[in-house]
């Protein structure tokens, strides 16, 4: 097993660790058992458990923002004007909080990061680039142009945020088992055009 081996299944012994034992109650100890080493084995790649949730927070959001990038990509130019690009983000971010529910849930946990780390403050800041940029280049085309593009950009972010951790939690399903998430999405981004 090589060294970057070891790290990667350690990230993925923890993103296991958590869902089973929860965020708080995850131990590094638990998480070496997992993969068959030593507890001091995890100090070659990580300084203590935060600095552990930390890079598994800097991988999600790595994949946030691949996974964000590659649906605007996907909807293509024609859809700036009628924040088609708006939504597709917002369906990239929901669709990874059910694949990811373990790392979604810990790169929103600051009390569980190491908060200044600069990965992750790089990483959650080309997060925030990416909405910017996304809700700019659609209000450029006059889709809720009468926003501030950061009040749009956390206004939708908000929106967004809350229906994924309702999709990931199941409670869309349980409650209201109708709702189809990607119309919503759309009527989402409606709303914000109209605010604007």
């Amino acid at each position: 097993m090589t060294v970057g081996d070891l790290r990667q299944r350690l990230l993925r012994a923890a993103e296991q660790e958590i869902a089973t034992s929860g965020p708080a109650k995850a131990s590094l100890r638990g998480i070496a058992r997992r993969v068959g080493v030593s507890h001091q084995a995890t100090a070659h790649h990580f300084d203590d458990r935060a600095g552990l949730f930390t890079a598994l927070a800097v991988e999600g959001f790595e994949l946030l923002l691949e996974q964000s990038a590659a649906a605007v990509e996907a909807v293509g130019a024609d859809g700036i004007a009628s924040g088609a690009q708006v939504a597709a983000a917002g369906a990239a971010y929901v669709e990874f909080a059910t694949r990811h529910p373990t790392m979604f849930d810990v790169m929103f946990r600051p009390e569980l990061l190491h908060a200044d780390d600069p990965r992750l403050l790089d990483v959650r800041r080309l997060h925030r680039d990416l909405l910017v940029q996304i809700v700019s280049a659609a209000q450029a085309e006059g889709w809720g142009a009468a926003v501030p593009t950061e009040e749009l950009a956390v206004m939708g972010w908000a929106a967004v945020h809350g229906l994924a951790v309702l999709q990931r939690d199941a409670q869309l399903g349980d409650v209201l088992p109708e709702v189809d998430t990607g119309r919503l999405l759309e009527r989402v981004a409606r709303a914000l055009d109209a605010i604007g």
